[in-house]
């Protein structure tokens, strides 16, 4: 194993050798600047002060023989051959990122429950985009306008993003979705967007609060946390309506297997055999907590959900500055 220092930021992690230096950043948490992923735009290039590395090919158009004479290099194909110490700039702001509008194809759909819907899009050309846990994208469809959905998957080195999405009754849009869209079809997205993402910087243990596909953005930002190996305490709290609504398993999986993480779904109109919380979820939170001073909190749902969550929380300790929200609005305009 080779050590990678990057003397801007002081991050350090560890590479085997095997994998582009890119691909071990990301994985380790690493902003690292990026593109198509093919050496061929030069998005990645980044200057080694220490160290040597290697290129499985050759030639590359995005880098030239004068920059590597330099001691630049594609961090997106070069592999260490040493412990490296480079430079680069790190992304960690939404305005260090690029929005860009990207082709692309949808890979598969798949039925998550009676109104919610996966879909995975290949974006075209070997192209990726680069964003923070917790963005959105807005997907355009030439007889539609264009509609917001948040990104469900953890930022990586990857041309596959995944959306949660749901059916809203006399939603054109969700409707083509679920009735409509097949897999191979064509559409563009245009992102990364939005200011809620997760500043997996800070030491603060955090609070997540998700209402229905609101849990989406969350399921990114516990993906990133676990992938990166953060070791803050996240606290997970889902509200849905019924036991059908809670569309996915990973929250209970997640808390099963990672100690640092727990999961409390929450459920506003429960059946009868429900034994579980019911309410609204940011009572369930208020119940739990006390103070919520030293805590980070994101919350991710419907506007009056985000609403009443800001509002109680401050009443409880909360410093505005900790409290991070994307209010999805629903109803016949589908923002998300």
């Amino acid at each position: 194993m080779f050590r990678v220092e990057n003397q801007v930021s002081g991050k350090v992690f560890q590479t085997d050798g095997v994998d582009a230096i890119l691909d071990d950043a990301l994985l380790h948490g690493c902003n690292f600047p990026y593109g198509c992923q093919k050496g061929i735009c030069g998005k990645c290039k980044a200057t080694i002060i220490e160290g040597e590395v290697g290129y499985p090919n050759a030639i590359y158009d995005g880098i030239s023989p004068a920059e590597i004479a330099d001691g630049m290099a594609l961090l997106c194909q070069c592999r260490a051959k040493s412990d490296v110490v480079l430079v680069v700039a790190e992304l960690d702001s939404v305005a260090d990122l690029e929005v860009r509008k990207l082709p692309c194809k949808v890979e598969r759909i798949e039925r998550l429950n009676h109104d919610v819907v996966q879909v995975f899009l290949k974006i075209a050309a070997g192209e990726s985009l680069q964003y923070l846990a917790g963005q959105y994208i807005d997907l355009i469809h030439p007889d539609f306008e264009p509609r917001s959905f948040s990104i469900a998957n953890a930022p990586g080195n990857s041309s596959l993003i995944e959306l949660h999405v749901r059916w809203v009754e006399g939603g054109k849009f969700t409707d083509f979705v679920f009735h409509k869209l097949a897999a191979k079809s064509l559409l563009q997205l245009e992102g990364p967007k939005g200011d809620f993402f997760f500043r997996e910087d800070s030491k603060k243990p955090v609070i997540l609060v998700a209402g229905g596909t609101g849990f989406s953005p969350v399921k990114s930002i516990v993906e990133h946390a676990i992938a990166t190996k953060l070791e803050r305490q996240i606290y997970l709290y889902w509200g849905v309506r019924d036991v059908p609504d809670l569309y996915s398993d990973l929250p209970q999986k997640w808390a099963d297997e990672y100690e640092n993480i727990s999961f409390v779904p929450v459920l506003s109109e429960p059946n009868a055999t429900w034994q579980g919380r019911n309410g609204f979820v940011h009572q369930s939170v208020l119940e739990d907590f006390d103070d919520l001073t030293g805590y980070e909190i994101y919350a991710c749902g419907p506007p009056v959900m985000v609403k009443a969550a800001a509002k109680t929380f401050v009443e409880c300790g909360m410093i505005k500055d900790n409290f991070y929200s994307d209010a999805f609005v629903f109803a016949f305009t589908e923002a998300k």
